[in-house]
């Protein structure tokens, strides 16, 4: 029962993750807890996001911008391993709540001006710090969202090449964060088993997304990929609002 429930889900997850360009990491969290538990969240999802990565990179080869990704390499292995090393010894709690609020602000975004996006789009080089940090949140927490889509955007990307680059970074990513686990223990013969099962969903899930990807134009998958955001952000801050809660009450 509870693996056609992460098959089903897991497919559907990943339709609507290659559509509006990430997300999945957010949306898998409940159902894994739900199938596995708490403990095994992290490394579940990075083992199926891993094989979710790389069958996007196949699909999306030609829209890679290579250039970008050799900024983003050292900064994504290193800011991954440091953050999966730190797993499960710090409280996520706040950081969450952090990324929650960052991700719902972006809801600006649907109110500018393209001349406004334009003049702020963002340098190669800025991707190196942008990218150790996403990296390292990952790595801390088990996933962050599409928490880097606002500034591929900024950065001018097509929906082919957003999605094509981000999967490339995180296969790099995702791949260094499971060599991590498995350095610290934290890979068992269960967290496996659902990895794979999710992965190979996940390439299935892709396939059909990007037919669906096509049919939609880059405004439409502009908006989707902000309201993603949002929504990603708000599931963050109502998973730890009974947290919020308690810290208010305390001070």
């Amino acid at each position: 029962m509870k693996i056609t429930l992460l098959v089903v889900l897991g497919f559907l997850i990943f339709v609507l993750s290659t559509v509006s360009g990430g997300g999945a990491s957010l949306l898998l969290m409940p159902l894994i807890i739900f199938v596995a538990g708490a403990k095994s969240v992290a490394p579940i999802m990075t083992t199926g996001i891993a094989m979710s990565s790389s069958s996007r990179v196949f699909l999306f080869f030609k829209d890679i911008d290579w250039n970008l990704f050799k900024w983003l390499l050292p900064s994504t292995i290193v800011g991954s391993v440091l953050g999966a090393r730190l797993f499960a010894s710090l409280s996520s709690d706040w950081i969450q709540i952090i990324i929650g609020l960052f991700l719902v602000f972006t809801v600006v975004q649907f109110f500018q001006k393209k001349e406004k996006v334009r003049e702020r789009r963002i340098k190669t080089w800025h991707f190196v710090p942008i990218g150790f940090t996403i990296s390292f949140l990952s790595g801390l927490i088990g996933g962050v969202g599409p928490l880097m889509n606002s500034a591929y955007m900024n950065y001018g990307m097509t929906k082919e090449e957003l999605i094509g680059t981000r999967s490339a970074n995180a296969v790099v990513l995702h791949i260094s964060k499971l060599a991590s686990y498995a350095y610290f223990g934290y890979l068992t013969g269960d967290v496996l088993k659902y990895g794979l099962i999710l992965g190979v969903t996940a390439i299935v899930g892709n396939f059909f997304g990007k037919k669906l990807l096509g049919m939609i134009s880059e405004l439409i998958f502009r908006k989707i990929v902000i309201t993603t955001m949002v929504v990603s952000g708000v599931l963050m801050l109502y998973k730890h609002w009974d947290f919020i809660l308690q810290t208010i009450h305390a001070t």
